[in-house]
Parts: structure tokens; sequence; C-alpha cells
């Protein structure tokens, strides 16, 4: 059975799309409707939205000394002020977007519904469409289409794992599942990952993409939901105890056996420190790259959503807000005292020591982090 409780950004999704589309329907005149009926997502640009309401905002990265933020509709912000204010950014899509992730101050990527994958090379001031669930599944039917012409039995498979897919698809022509995470590595190789086992890779700053589902260790086609990665060396965390790392010899993404079976929202990757993070509260973390493991007891009950580096320690964020701060080296938890009520869907360190800014239902807030008394 899989997991009924879905990462915030993919869970959130979802509902948005079907409550929006029922309240625009109901409100609608036939005319109106039917004109919806046809609306593009990948197609027509973000609306402008009123920045003096609140909007939801799921993912927030940071960009140099700027902090970029992402949402539903296709909403990009901008922040060159630790997240006191913000601006919206023109956006080339209306799809829902869900993460984002800055290599450096310049190059940033945007993932979202739709298998909608953006770029921007001037720190998040304008985006380009690089993947989108057009061109996906276009790319998915020519690539195990050849291999299949071939003989391979494989690349048979996948056809009919794509097929499958799009027989319940709303678009014929859209592979229109959510990709939930993208990260490149200084060289511009990276990978980008999704629902039901979606993965991709690029070798030149996500110009090209090949597919990269028959390489991983994931038969069951388990969501993938974040990835981590350390001089080159990739890992993947997902759902139901998924846990892969990329054999460098090969590319495979092997399996790591952990003590634990439920979902992961995260992990992290350092010199000499892999941290694993999600459902109830759950962190471990290994010293010798996933063979062995150690649970840290973070004292928190609801699921890890974000785990920021900042001070030497890693602070893990909660689905409700708690905070907790683990040392990196000594790997001892320390209780940190926020101000703050209500699902945090993600966070990010900002420009300003002792504060974050996580992401809400709400929009974007700042919050200053102290060590609990």
């Amino acid at each position: 059975m899989r997991d009924s409780l879905l990462p915030c950004r993919l869970r959130y999704g979802s509902w948005l799309l079907g409550t929006a589309l029922i309240s625009c329907v109901l409100a609608m005149t036939p005319a109106q409707a039917a004109a919806t009926a046809v609306f593009d997502p990948l197609r027509e640009p973000a609306p402008k939205f009123d920045l003096q309401l609140p909007a939801p905002v799921i993912g927030v990265a940071r960009a140099g000394e700027d902090l970029i933020s992402v949402g539903p509709r296709g909403l990009i912000q901008r922040s060159t002020d630790a997240g006191v204010s913000w601006e919206q950014v023109p956006s080339p899509v209306s799809s829902d977007l869900v993460q984002v992730r800055f290599r450096d101050a310049l190059h940033g990527w945007i993932v979202g519904h739709d298998s909608v994958v953006l770029h921007s090379n001037d720190g998040g001031l304008s985006w380009t469409v690089q993947l989108d669930g057009r061109s996906l599944l276009s790319l998915l039917r020519k690539v195990y289409g050849q291999r299949a012409d071939n003989g391979d039995l494989v690349a048979q498979d996948m056809l009919g794992e794509i097929s499958l897919g799009m027989s319940t698809a709303a678009n014929p022509d859209v592979l229109a599942a959510p990709l939930l995470d993208v990260l490149f590595d200084a060289s511009g190789t990276g990978f980008v990952i999704g629902a039901f086992g979606m993965i991709l890779r690029s070798s030149d700053n996500g110009a090209s993409w090949e597919p990269w589902v028959e390489l991983t260790d994931n038969d069951r086609r388990m969501h993938l939901y974040a990835l981590a990665e350390h001089q080159g060396e990739f890992f993947i965390s997902g759902e139901q105890g998924v846990l892969m790392r990329q054999d460098p010899s090969s590319g495979h993404f092997v399996m790591l056996t952990t003590p634990y079976s439920g979902t992961f929202f995260g992990v992290r990757a350092f010199r000499d420190l892999l941290a694993v993070y999600g459902l109830r509260g759950n962190l471990f973390v290994s010293r010798d790259q996933g063979q062995d493991w150690l649970q840290v007891d973070t004292g928190l009950k609801t699921s890890l959503v974000s785990a920021v580096e900042q001070g030497g320690q890693l602070i893990l964020v909660s689905q409700s807000g708690a905070m907790v701060g683990m040392d990196l080296g000594s790997l001892e938890v320390t209780s940190l005292q926020v101000a703050i009520a209500g699902e945090v869907y993600s966070a990010s360190a900002t420009s300003r020591a002792n504060a974050l800014v996580v992401t809400r239902f709400s929009g974007a807030n700042i919050v200053e982090i102290a060590e609990a008394k």
C-alpha cells in the first residue's frame, strides 16, 4: 500500500488543482467554462498576483544574497532584503511550481506539475522552460521506442508503462506527473525526479535530458522526493523507505538499506555525514555512506520537511513549524525556540544569521531562531 501522507508540495498541488477547477466551473457561464477547458498552463504565463494578499508559497531557496520562492499557478517571487518583502518575477508557465534550487548566485532551476523544469542564469530575474509534459512525453517515446525497435526488452516494458499512464491522462499530449526536485553539480551534471519513480539526467545544465528510470533500484516506482549531492555523488530519497546512492562506475542508483521503512522526504550529504529524514520526526545519519545508521532522536512527532545547514548545525524543520538543531560534528540535538503557527512546506537559510524563511499557505515568512530555554 502506498503511503497516504505525501509531502506537502505534492499533496498541496493535488488538492489545489481539484478545488480550483471545481470553484471556477461553478462560477462560470457555459461559454466561459468551455474556454477554460482549453486553457493550457504550459503555454500561458503566470497571471499577475496581488502580493498584498496572502498567496500560498511552496518552495524557497537562496540565490546569493537574494531569495527566490515558488507556488501555485506559476508564481515566482524574489526578495532582495532577506525575505522582508517580495516582488513577482515573470514566469513562462501557469503550472503549479513546487521546488526551486540554486547551484550558485546565478544558476537556478524550478520544478513543478505538468513535468515542468524552468531555468535561470541571472539569479532568478528571468526563467525559461527546459522541459515540460509535452517535450518529456515525446522524449520518452523516442528514446524507449528506438531501444525497443532494437529488441531491448526493458525499453518495451517502459513503453508499456508510459502507455498505461497516459491512458487516464486528461491531455493525451502531456505527461502531467509532478516533478518534485532538481539538483546540479558544478560540472553541469544533474537530475530531476518526481512522482511514480520519474527520473531524468542531464550533463549540460538541463539543455538536454535522458530518461534514467530503468537505472534505479525502484521497480515499484515509488515517488522520489529529494536529491542530495556532494562532490559529484548523488543520493535520492523517497516513498516507503527509498534511499538510493548513485554508483560511480555504472551510474545506476542502488538501494541503501536503512532501519526505517517509512517515507523519507529529504536527504543531505556532507563530506563525512549522510542524513535522511521524513515521517513522524524520524532522522537517521550515517558516517560510512549508508552502510551503518544511527537514529537521532529529534523529539519531534510531525514530519520533517526541510534540513537547513547554518552555523555548524543542521536545522530540522517540521511540518508543524517546530525546529531542532543537530550539531554536524557531535550529532547533539538542541531544541530551538521559534514563533510560528500553521503548516510549513519548506525552509531556507537567508543572508541573516539566526533566521530562516519558511513557506506556508499564507506566504513566505521570516522566522527568528534562538535556543529554547
